[in-house]
């Protein structure tokens, strides 16, 4: 992985920014068009959405510091009252292989485990996505079970969680 990399939390986004969160979203998920039914949201997502999402949820962000900042990958994390749920997770295609995907799911894992709340994350996985499949186990997911998208009469995706750590802290005596 580059060592200038600076995984965030997104604080004050305008729609600049927002702009490139849907570009590297589009990039990273057009390789599954033709592959994945129903077709991914990602075809679909816009400004507005994003800016729901934001109000609601947490994204961190990726910047490439040698690049101006340059935002290059990102990952939502929704906080339910069970589990915190992954999604959204997407690397610019530019910088595919170097680390960056495994990076942003430590990040979040550590995100989570900093707050708390949960102690167990959620993703979904398309089930023809096996390549996705085994990277998240890489990362020390399990596929825990299957859902099915509306108006579909069998499984779509996989259900893959893990237990997150608690963050440990260090008392001085």
């Amino acid at each position: 992985m580059s060592t200038n990399l600076r995984i965030v939390p997104l604080l004050t986004p305008d729609i600049a920014v927002f702009d490139r969160l849907i570009a590297i979203l589009k990039a990273a998920f057009a390789f599954q068009d033709g592959i994945v039914n129903p077709p991914s949201s990602v075809t679909r997502v816009d400004v507005a959405e994003l800016q729901w999402r934001f109000e609601r949820d947490t994204v961190l962000v990726a910047c490439d510091v040698e690049n101006d900042t340059a935002i290059i990958a990102q990952i939502w994390i929704e906080q339910t009252d069970h589990d915190a749920y992954l999604y959204k997770m997407s690397v610019d295609p530019a910088y595919h292989g170097q680390g960056i995907g495994r990076a942003m799911i430590d990040a979040a894992l550590d995100h989570i485990a900093q707050k708390g709340a949960v102690s167990r994350a959620r993703l979904h996985v398309r089930k023809e996505l096996a390549g996705n499949v085994t990277f998240f186990q890489r990362c020390g997911f399990a596929i825990n079970g299957e859902g099915t998208h509306p108006g579909f009469s069998t499984p779509t995706y996989w259900v893959m969680t893990r237990d997150v750590a608690a963050q440990e802290t260090l008392s001085i005596a």
